[in-house]
């Protein structure tokens, strides 16, 4: 190399390093006492330097980021990770994984390099803690402009519940319908024939799918910025405004919608798109997207996300004067049948057609959806429910072709009734590694086998989400899996480390949906490999739950302990027309699937005890059948279901056939105002009682 091009190198680097700028923040955790809901004060909200969410930490494409991050919070460990940053896999914040945790009354220090420039955001990894408070924007301005405008405006969406959040999820192990009747959302027999779906209903119990499944948890509050109802940014005629749009939830995918104008859509996931127009969005949790919206008028337009299964909205309004509401989102229909044929089935290119959206009756109905958008010609047709199907990057994205390809299928499975979630039949304990090699294309085929959305997201990477685009397909680090539809991605795996890629539904993710993705030339710090083993994703955790039944013919009670794949179920019950004798069964169940267990124990009737072994499999109609022998060579057949006749309504049905001992059932007739307690009649084959059941 001649001197000449040695002073040129060496006088850029002395010039990149004299332009880096170093920017430092300090993040400091501690519980607080927060009312979010409007509706009571909680204490174990967790808040970033005193806020819900965190502060906006803002930077510039290739400033070296310093962030001091202290926790507080007494008795809990704390991490943060950097969602959609390119960095080293130490700096990730996932702990146990690649960083250590933070320890109540320590700090952490990250360093990395800023690579990129986008909207982004951080998150706790810990836990539950995500939906405690801990997350925030996380905002990276380019070196040079790309899009022209005049203010712009941070808009995080999330849910909040009330409740503990390590409640919520005990809850939902114990039935993962437990919040329906909170939602207002349980579906019967008589809404059925009232939504003149009964038909719907009863193929969807035939197929045991049940039905659509659009949100686990009954939220008590849906926020932008922290609040229900807020003016997040004041702004004249003329003006262009950029929206930063963050979906920091949970487990809440939002309809986003801006007063009745078109949304000017300019990126994706942190990357520049080529703008399109949108009448809403359907963003899943950890997306962001920027609008670009040129203020009409002197008006005050709203900023309005409503939760995909309808139970709540949240609004903030941008401009001045009089307000223009956005329209009201019909609420889903809860008995729809499971083919889906109104969903996105991959990269074929179809998305949702929405239903027609009603406009609200106000005198401030304001700017026309309809009107013409001469302007915006060159953009296309305006699209009714943007996906990642209609998005298209800017240049090309495909990936070397002389790399060598890994392609893998990944089938997102579960259980909704035990609320069990896993990738390939398996949840992260059992198979926590995926391996793959620096320099070839990585490609993942997320089948969706479930009734729900799932966003599943690769740390430390950007993928291609190859789509009807080709090779313009756009670039992600988060990918709406619709239900019961196939996504396909792929990466050059340039960033070894090892990777989270898991669902973004914070209470899947921790119930088995997540994998490590680990490059095979990687070899984690000794510090991180002593403490790897310690990761809570290794192990399967126990939940217990238990039912008491007391009335004027009969008592019994349940006491449940389960983990992923494993149950021990024990049932005690005395009968008056038996002199209040006891029955018992002690029954440990293997489950394979959603629908197929083995079975084994030891039960007593009438002073008979026996060993007993069998089978149970889930029949069509919901019918829960248990076929089983004793020691003795003798057959039982117990068959099991409900009947929600309406919200509040139900019958169960028992029924227990024994090949040489008397056969028995239970029918009941319950009253129940919410999952933890019914009342009304119970018979059996020889009296009829009343009584009440308790679940807990």
């Amino acid at each position: 190399m001649r001197k000449s091009s040695l002073l040129i190198l060496w006088g850029l680097i002395v010039s990149n390093l004299a332009t880096a700028k170093l920017v430092h923040y300090e993040l400091v955790a501690e519980q607080k006492e927060v009312n979010l809901s409007g509706q009571k004060s909680v204490d174990f909200a967790i808040a970033i330097n005193g806020q819900i969410p965190a502060p906006v930490l803002e930077f510039n494409e290739g400033d070296d980021a310093e962030i001091i991050v202290r926790n507080k919070v007494s008795n809990q460990e704390l991490s943060i990770h950097w969602h959609g940053i390119l960095l080293p896999p130490e700096m990730d914040g996932v702990p146990y994984v690649t960083t250590p945790t933070i320890k109540s009354g320590e700090a952490l220090t990250f360093r990395f390099k800023i690579r990129q420039s986008g909207t982004y955001w951080y998150h706790s990894h810990t836990n539950v803690q995500e939906q405690k408070g801990v997350y925030g924007a996380f905002i990276i301005h380019p070196k040079k402009a790309t899009i022209a405008y005049d203010k712009e405006v941070v808009a995080v969406l999330s849910d909040w519940s009330d409740e503990n959040a390590n409640s919520i999820l005990k809850n939902l192990r114990k039935d993962g319908d437990y919040y329906l009747y909170k939602k207002g959302t349980l579906r019967s027999w008589l809404g059925a024939i009232q939504a003149n779906s009964l038909g719907n209903y009863l193929y969807n119990e035939w197929t045991r799918m049940g039905g659509m499944d659009y949100s686990d948890v009954g939220y008590d509050a849906f926020l932008i910025n922290g609040k229900k109802d807020s003016q997040i940014l004041v702004a004249h005629p003329g003006e262009k405004v950029r929206i930063r749009i963050i979906n920091a939830a949970a487990s809440t995918y939002f309809h986003v919608a801006l007063g009745k104008t078109p949304m000017k859509v300019v990126s994706a996931d942190g990357i520049d798109i080529s703008p399109v127009l949108a009448k809403e969005l359907l963003m899943g949790m950890a997306e962001t997207y920027d609008l670009l919206f040129e203020v009409p008028e002197h008006k005050n337009y709203e900023f309005k996300i409503t939760a995909q299964d309808g139970t709540g909205t949240a609004s903030a309004w941008i401009g001045m004067g009089e307000k223009v509401v956005a329209p009201i989102k019909p609420f889903p229909d809860m008995y729809a049948t499971m083919d889906h044929s109104g969903h996105s089935k991959g990269h074929e290119g179809h998305h949702p057609q929405t239903p027609a959206l009603e406009e609200r009756s106000s005198p401030h109905a304001g700017h026309d959806m309809h009107k013409d958008h001469s302007k915006e010609k060159n953009l296309g047709p305006i699209i009714e429910s943007l996906t990642v199907n209609d998005l298209k990057a800017k240049g090309s994205t495909e990936l070397p072709k002389n790399a060598k390809v890994y392609d893998l299928k990944l089938i997102l499975g579960g259980d909704m009734e035990r609320y069990i979630w896993h990738i390939n039949g398996k949840a992260i304990h059992q198979d926590r590694t995926i391996e793959i090699q620096e320099g070839n294309v990585v490609r993942f085929t997320f089948v969706n086998e479930t009734m729900m959305h799932h966003p599943m997201h690769l740390h430390g990477h950007f993928f291609r989400v190859l789509t009807k685009s080709g090779p313009l397909s756009p670039l992600k680090h988060t990918v709406d899996v619709p239900t019961h539809g196939t996504r396909t991605i792929e990466f050059y795996a340039n960033e070894p480390g090892e990777w989270m890629l898991h669902c973004h539904n914070l209470y899947h993710m921790k119930t088995g949906m997540a994998r490590i993705v680990k490059y095979t030339s990687y070899t984690p710090r000794s510090e991180i490999a002593r403490i790897q083993y310690q990761d809570p994703h290794n192990h399967d955790h126990l939940y217990f739950k238990g039912m008491i039944e007391a009335a004027t013919n009969h008592g019994q009670a349940h006491l449940d302990f389960s983990n992923t794949w494993n149950e021990l179920n024990g049932r005690f019950e005395i009968r008056r027309d038996f002199n209040w004798g006891i029955e018992w069964d002690l029954f440990y169940r293997r489950w394979f699937n959603q629908y197929f267990n083995i079975v084994a124990g030891a039960s007593s009737v009438h002073d008979n005890y026996r060993a007993i072994a069998g089978v149970s499999y889930l029949l069509p109609m919901l019918i829960e059948a248990t076929l089983l022998i004793d020691h003795k060579a003798e057959l039982r057949l117990d068959l099991e279901k409900r009947f929600q006749w309406t919200k509040y309504f139900f019958t169960d049905v028992d029924v227990t056939i024994r090949q040489k001992l008397e056969s028995e059932f239970e029918v009941t007739l319950m009253y129940a105002p919410n999952w933890h307690w019914a009342g009304g009649l119970m018979g059996t084959e020889k009296s009829i009682g009343a009584g009440v059941q308790f679940q807990f």
